[in-house]
């Protein structure tokens, strides 16, 4: 009898663990920490050729700081605002994805950070993050969203096109493209 306690206190001390280790391993989409985070996304952006997908060359030029954005959560690169909502992806407890947007006023925002790493893409997270983005967005009061990419990123543009997102303008380098709660 008394074995048999101690069998059923093992199991019950096994499961408890193992819960409680589950409910430390990140999974889903969560607040970005930048304690936590910035090191697996400085890494992301550096990987592969995402610096240029992510960052304009003019932005390259003045010299752009993904860590004073995200330390600050700002979207500016020299005022710290503190308007960036910065979210990252988990899968399996590891960083898979990262956004990033912010008010540009009550009613428009501005999508500034989409980026999946290479080895989750083509399994639907793109699409997952942008719609968490643009559901929390419209949540926070948006009824139109900005967002540009550039001019020779068809993939990017097929996405936001299928979710609503319309183009309104062109530069040499970027395509403009506006999502309308009307519309979307």
């Amino acid at each position: 009898m008394n074995f048999g306690k101690k069998i059923i206190s093992i199991v019950f001390i096994v499961v408890i663990g193992v819960f409680f280790y589950r409910q430390q391993q990140l999974d889903g989409i969560c607040d970005m920490n930048y304690e936590r985070d910035f090191s697996a996304i400085e890494n992301l952006f550096h990987k592969g050729d995402n610096w240029y997908w992510m960052i304009s060359d003019y932005s390259r030029k003045v010299g752009f700081s993904l860590e004073f954005m995200l330390k600050n959560k700002t979207s500016s690169q020299h005022l710290k605002l503190h308007d960036l909502i910065t979210k990252v992806l988990y899968v399996e407890g590891k960083l898979a994805g990262f956004i990033g947007y912010y008010p540009k006023s009550p009613y428009t925002w501005q999508f500034l950070f989409l980026l999946v790493d290479q080895d989750f893409r083509g399994k639907g997270f793109a699409k997952q993050l942008l719609k968490y983005a643009v559901d929390d967005m419209v949540h926070r009061g948006a009824i139109k969203i900005d967002l540009v990419t550039r001019v020779d990123n068809a993939r990017s543009q097929g996405l936001y096109q299928k979710f609503g997102f319309k183009k309104t303008g062109e530069t040499e380098e970027h395509v403009l493209m506006a999502w309308r709660k009307d519309q979307g």
